[in-house]
């Protein structure tokens, strides 16, 4: 039996090592991290309880006890400290709905992976433990490259885009790639036959899409892992014959000519360009967060994985002169400057320990191997292991990891040790009634029960993504009501404790309302009876949204658009909706949308003054923000100033001719003016600007309209339903004129759609 669970234990840590690069499932709104964690924890447990189980059936327990360990301890309790003081504790535990990676679980997880490794395998074992990480490496590069070159083989449409693959964002994989690339080329050293062979097209694989992707992060750490193998290699050059040191000098030019000095190849498909906080910005927002007023932020930082608080509240307000004004990144530049935003001193000088006592250990390991080493394959494989795993450092520097960069790290680290110290073993004796069985018993017990229930509560975690993702295609779909029963069932398998299920049912809730408002024909007594329990349900759930995370701006925002939308059926939804957008201004200060929503609030209120100075707020924050233009034009035709308002405009357009969002703010005047003429002149040089931006092609299909041509006002509501295909009015709108009507009628509240919206808010 013992055999039996020792064997059980062994292949959940091949398959774990094998699955988790090319693992992903449609099922869940994070087809990739979300459910890598799942297969993490699942794969892990089991081989922990088997490993206690051969323990407990062979009555003796052997350990480990390398001094790297204490680091290690010393990192869990750290997370620990700093997830229990988190700003959001749920989300710093599990990860989702925040960032996965970083998570306290998932960093727990690879801990316990990287003590199940150094306690149960061999060193002669850890060869076929990197053929198959390898091997998977080899396809989760495959089939990456294939969807670059437009190759889709799944039928999923999330997967029918070239960025997608199985790690991450195209420039992860890249240097995923990177990463297992020194390994590679030291098992291909020490294997001879098919196996050499097969790893040199495995190595070839990782190369070529390295030219493909060519990011200069995944070069320069190509460049430290190899030189880290030519400089061992030399030293030991008897064993390494002058044809084999050709590959890894071979591979630092390379590197040093791609990643040093950026040359790129002309004729491959272009990759995908991605985009994060610059390391000055990222380094800023750590140390803001590190001075924030709560008394542990300081030690212990924000939580793991709330860089995306952090980002919201302490972002450059340059950032609103770009076009990722309204993204908010859930990482920063790199891995470090996150742990040190989210951990505190503490988190990042424990983990800088965890490295600065590996190096120490690898070199004496490695100088040792040099000397005494007889079996060459055993030191060439710790070269091997050592240069990915320096190289994975090196980009912790540049870059942040996602779960299966990390997996590397934690792999690389284990596997290390194993390769180092796997001789320094404590064994007990688990003799009946002894002190040392008692424990193992009651450790046991502990895990299975902590096992058990972990199992129970990530399987209804696992349970609630699904629902919730078949909520939100329920809902795109029109289906409202189905909508809301699945978003019901995610909450409840989640005991309410996730804010991003809270925040979308609220949104669901005010397009139920919506349905309602809009049904023609019923009695005004049925009304009464369905609408208000909806109002109820739409705004309990914003406040539980808040309540749950408190320091998420996107459920304060939610919740005041919420408010916003229940005027004139709740008594007090001003004096709310303006507290939740005043909260969301202390979260994301720089956030001009927010500044806009709260002049909304205000001009319903007829409180002008205060409306414009909201407006004026915002496009003091991005000059360019056209829902803040179209409140202030909308606000200056009320108070009878649209000829003023015009002249301002008319010489904002000599100073900017180009500012698509002045052009169509002049057109929005002069369609108020009545001067349709104009009008339509600075709507056409708007779209000439801008061929997608939907308002101003809404204008311009009003005026044909206006002007009897039919078909030219067809033509602009098509393109803006391509643009729009969930908007309801536009397709009323169509309907009107395909019948020979006038575009609005029967439209009471014609409203043009403003692109500019956060992503907390559902689409329609």
């Amino acid at each position: 039996m013992s055999n039996i669970f020792s064997k059980i234990s062994k292949i959940s840590i091949y398959l774990l090592v094998f699955l988790l690069p090319i693992f992903f499932l449609p099922w869940t709104t994070s087809v990739l991290d979300f459910n890598k964690q799942s297969l993490l924890i699942f794969l892990v447990f089991i081989s922990l309880f088997c490993w206690l189980l051969k323990s407990l059936q062979e009555r003796k327990i052997s350990l480990n006890f390398s001094i790297f360990n204490l680091s290690v301890l010393v990192l869990f309790l750290v997370l620990g400290l700093s997830t229990l003081f988190s700003s959001y504790k749920f989300g710093s535990f599990w990860g989702w709905p925040l960032n996965i990676a970083p998570a306290f679980l998932t960093t727990f997880s690879f801990i316990l992976l990287y003590f199940l490794i150094v306690n149960t395998f061999q060193k002669t074992e850890i060869f076929g433990l990197f053929l198959t990480l390898v091997f998977s490496g080899f396809l989760a590069a495959l089939f990456g490259g294939l969807q670059l070159f437009g190759k889709f083989y799944f039928p999923f449409e999330f997967a029918k885009i070239s960025s997608f693959n199985t790690i991450g964002t195209v420039n992860s994989l890249g240097v995923f790639s990177a990463l297992l690339l020194p390994l590679t080329i030291s098992l291909i050293f020490i294997f001879k036959r098919l196996v050499k062979f097969l790893l040199m097209i495995f190595g070839l694989a990782l190369l070529g899409l390295l030219f493909l992707i060519n990011f200069w992060v995944a070069w320069v750490v190509l460049l430290i892992g190899m030189a880290a193998i030519l400089i061992f290699a030399i030293s030991r050059r008897e064993t390494f014959p002058t044809s084999w040191l050709t590959l890894p000098m071979f591979l630092v030019v390379i590197s040093l000519c791609f990643g040093i000095f950026r040359i790129s190849i002309p004729g491959l498909p272009a990759t995908p360009l991605e985009v994060s906080p610059s390391q000055r910005a990222t380094f800023d927002i750590a140390k803001q967060t590190l001075m924030a007023e709560s008394p542990t932020s300081l030690l212990l930082g924000s939580g793991p994985s709330t860089f995306v608080y952090d980002y919201s509240k302490f972002k450059p307000e340059t950032i609103n002169q770009t076009v990722l004004w309204a993204v908010r990144f859930g990482s920063g530049a790199s891995e470090i400057l996150d742990k040190l935003a989210a951990t505190g001193i503490l988190g990042l000088i424990s983990f800088l320990a965890i490295l600065a006592s590996f190096f120490w250990l690898a070199i004496k390991a490695l100088i040792r191997s040099v000397k005494v080493e007889k079996k060459d394959s055993f030191w060439i494989l710790g070269l091997g292991i050592f240069s990915s795993w320096l190289a994975v450092v090196v980009s912790f520097f540049f870059y942040p990891a996602n779960l299966p960069l990390s997996f590397l790290f934690w792999i690389f680290t284990a596997n290390f040790i194993v390769f180092a110290e796997g001789q320094k073993v404590k064994t007990w004796e688990l003799k009946t009634g002894s002190l040392a069985n008692i424990g193992a018993s009651f450790l046991f017990i502990f895990i299975l029960i902590f096992g058990i229930g972990l199992f129970f509560l990530a399987g209804q975690r696992y349970i609630a993504q699904i629902r919730h993702l078949e909520g939100i295609m329920a809902s795109q779909r029109g289906d409202n009501q189905a909508a809301v029963n699945y978003l019901l069932s995610a909450i409840n398998h989640t005991a309410g404790s996730q804010d991003d299920y809270w925040r979308d049912i609220s949104q669901v809730y005010l397009f139920r309302i919506n349905e309602e408002l809009s049904k023609k024909d019923v009695p005004q007594e049925e009304q009464q009876r369905t609408i208000p329990p909806l109002v109820s349900n739409a705004v309990n759930s914003a406040k539980r949204a808040t309540d749950v995370a408190p320091e998420n701006v996107a459920n304060w925002s939610v919740r005041g658009f919420v408010y916003r939308n229940v005027f004139n059926l709740i008594t007090g939804a001003e004096d709310w909706a303006i507290k939740s957008y005043e909260t969301a201004l202390k979260l994301e200060p720089t956030n001009p949308y927010i500044y806009t929503e709260l002049g909304r609030v205000y001009l319903a209120m007829n409180e002008k003054e205060k409306a414009q100075e909201q407006f004026q707020k915002a496009l003091d924050l991005k000059s360019d923000y056209a829902p803040a233009h179209f409140q202030m034009a909308t606000l200056s035709v009320l108070e009878g100033k649209t000829a003023e308002a015009i002249e301002k405009m008319e010489t904002a357009k000599q100073l900017s001719p180009f500012d698509v969002g002045l052009a169509f703010q002049l057109g929005v005047l002069y369609y108020s003016d009545k001067q349709f003429n104009k009008a339509k002149a600075e709507f056409e040089r708007t779209v000439s600007l801008n061929e997608n931006y939907s308002n101003a092609r809404y204008f311009l299909g009003l005026i044909y309209d206006r002007e009897g041509k039919k078909s030219e006002a067809i033509s602009q509501f098509e393109k803006v339903a391509n643009l729009n295909p969930d908007n309801e009015e536009v397709k009323e709108i169509l309907a009107n004129l395909k019948a020979g009507k006038s575009a609005l009628e029967g439209i009471t509240s014609a409203q043009p759609l403003i692109e500019e919206k956060p992503t907390e808010q559902l689409k329609k």
